[in-house]
């Protein structure tokens, strides 16, 4: 567990920075709003490309070789971000790293499983909680780091700490592993056609939401809401915690039979309501409290999400069906930072970048809840066996 959590947590740690860093970046490179989104595209255009053959080499090997050279080489692929000379490189980097990260998530997953079945949900979103713990210290250690010493020494830290953990997942040798010893006949997929569409449109789009509030939320506190670079970190930091501790939150209520649908139906309305509050213009503590909300929301959704996943794969099928589902993920992170920031590059205005993201997360909620209808969807199959 501590291991996952620790992977999880730098690797984000490690993204989330060129969202916090993105006004240093921009003026480094020239780049766009767009391009500044791109930046964690490219890292998930080559999670979404490995993830799956991850997920199948996770299965056959174990979690702890598999997590040991992913985390490993995406840490050295952003140190070689961090002293790129020029955009280009600077890129081709970024992008060496996204194939590598794709191999971080399915081990995590199994590992996690193979003890903690008869409380998934709460020990999975412990596990998750990785990825908002690593926003929150992009948010409050990457700025002051960037303000004395430059850009490229924060992203190197944050490139280490993925280096750090890295050499300590041998401990992860041995440890007990979802449906080791349990044979599943090849041609029955984990999920159906039906249940991984639906999840797979929501992951795409609560995932891609939570992705460009990372990428352009320093952005839009600094262009927007007149903040410098450190209270625009505090601002992401505020909505990374809150984050993390809600996924503990929502992973435990959605251990009770048949609640995790129901919890991610309302962190989706939840989320249009924040979308739609920082397109209205909020200011002052009011702005704060959306920030709050969100990162309740919009960041919490997570654990309770794989859960449900693994309700419905069962022990033998984990690893596949959660890499199938880091597809989707992967995707929505590739595809709606960069269009989004295109969408306030064309239009002058962040309003639309708020009401488009509103619509989609509306979407997701709906399609979720008429995808995953009928109480078969809703009770946990044995993950522990």
């Amino acid at each position: 567990m501590g291991l996952s959590l620790g992977a999880l947590t730098t690797a984000t740690f490690a993204i989330v920075a060129f969202g916090v860093l993105a006004p240093e970046l921009q003026v480094e490179f020239d780049f766009s709003k767009a391009e500044v989104g791109f930046l964690v595209s490219l890292v998930f255009i080559g999670g979404a490309v490995t993830s799956n053959p991850a997920g199948k080499l996770t299965d056959r090997i174990g979690p702890a070789t598999v997590l040991g050279w992913s985390l490993g080489l995406f840490g050295i692929a952003m140190l070689a971000a961090a002293v790129a000379p020029t955009a280009l490189t600077f890129l081709a980097a970024i992008a060496i790293g996204g194939f590598m990260y794709g191999g971080v998530n399915p081990p995590t997953n199994v590992a996690v499983a193979g003890r903690m079945g008869s409380r998934l949900g709460f020990f999975l979103s412990v596990k998750q909680s990785g990825v908002p713990l690593g926003g929150l210290l992009a948010g409050v250690v990457l700025p002051p780091i960037a303000v004395f010493a430059g850009w490229r020494w924060a992203l190197a830290a944050a490139a280490g700490s993925c280096l750090v953990v890295a050499l300590a997942t041998p401990l992860m040798r041995g440890a007990a592993v979802a449906g080791r010893g349990i044979r599943r006949p090849e041609e029955r997929p984990p999920l159906t056609r039906r249940e991984l569409a639906a999840l797979g449109t929501f992951g795409f789009i609560m995932s891609g939401t939570q992705w460009s509030m990372f990428a352009h939320l320093s952005l839009f506190l600094t262009e927007e809401r007149t903040f410098g670079l450190a209270a625009a970190g505090l601002g992401l930091a505020l909505m990374q915690g809150l984050g993390a501790a809600a996924r503990l939150l929502w992973g435990w209520l959605s251990d009770r039979p048949g609640r995790r649908l129901a919890i991610l139906t309302v962190l989706s309305a939840t989320s249009v309501a924040c979308l739609a509050a920082l397109g209205s213009g909020v200011h002052g503590p009011t702005l704060w409290l959306v920030l709050a909300l969100a990162g309740i929301a919009i960041v919490g959704w997570n654990g309770a999400y794989y859960a449900l996943i693994a309700d419905r794969a069962g022990a033998a099928g984990l690893g596949r069906a959660s890499a199938n589902a880091l597809v989707f993920i992967f995707a929505g992170s590739v595809v709606m930072p960069p269009l989004l920031g295109l969408i306030v590059d064309l239009s002058g205005s962040w309003v639309p970048f708020w009401a488009v993201t509103a619509a989609l997360v509306a979407c997701a909620g709906i399609v979720l809840r008429v995808g995953l209808r009928g109480g078969r969807y809703l009770m946990p199959r044995a993950i522990a066996q």
